[in-house]
C-alpha cells in the first residue's frame, strides 16, 4: 500500500523508520539528507560517514543508522548516489526501491516513510520516479510507504 504526504518526512507521527535519500559516503549536506541532520543531530551524518568507510555501500544499496533524536527507530539510507550530487538514474531508483522491500520484510518492518528519489541533486523526472514508485511497491501487501515530499509536483503524481 502507498500512501503520498505532502510534508516533511522528519515530522511524521506514527512511523517506526523514516528513509533518506543518500549518497554512498555519507555526508548530509544537502535535500531530504540535511533536513534529517538538521531535526536529528549531527550524529546521525557522523554514524553514516563510520557506516559507509565500514560498509563501502554502492548506489542501490542501503546502510542503516540510529535516528539520533527523532523519534523513529532508525534511519534507512537509500544510495542513489555514489557521491554527494553525484549521478544517479532510474534503474538505481529502482534498485534501492526492491532492496528496501527486502530489507523491511526481512525485519518485519510493517510501515516505512520515504522521500522521493533521484528527483533533487540526481535530477531525475518526477512522473517517471513515481511511476517507478507505483511499480515496485504498489504490488507488495505487507508493507505500507507512506511517500513523503515537500515538492507537491511530486505528491500529485500518485
Amino acid at each position: 500500500m502507498i500512501k503520498a504526504v505532502n510534508g516533511d518526512i522528519t515530522k511524521l507521527q506514527d512511523v517506526s523508520y523514516i528513509c533518506n535519500a543518500a549518497n554512498g559516503i555519507g555526508p548530509m549536506g544537502g535535500g531530504v539528507a540535511a533536513a534529517i541532520r538538521r531535526a536529528g543531530g549531527k550524529e546521525i551524518e557522523t554514524e553514516a560517514i563510520k557506516v559507509c568507510k565500514e560498509q563501502n555501500p554502492m548506489p542501490g544499496d542501503l546502510y542503516v543508522t540510529h535516528a539520533g533524536t527523532l523519534p523513529f527507530k532508525n534511519i534507512i539510507h537509500l544510495v542513489t548516489m555514489k557521491e554527494p550530487a553525484g549521478a544517479t538514474s532510474y534503474d538505481i531508483v529502482k534498485t534501492c526501491l526492491k532492496n528496501l522491500v527486502a530489507y523491511c520484510q526481512e525485519h518485519g518492518i510493517h510501515k516505512v516513510a520515504l522521500p522521493a528519489l533521484g528527483t533533487g541533486v540526481g535530477n531525475l523526472d518526477k512522473a517517471k520516479v513515481a511511476a517507478i514508485f507505483k511499480e515496485v511497491l504498489e504490488p507488495v501487501n505487507d508493507i505500507e510507504f507512506i511517500v513523503v515530499d515537500i515538492d507537491q509536483e511530486f505528491i500529485q503524481s500518485f
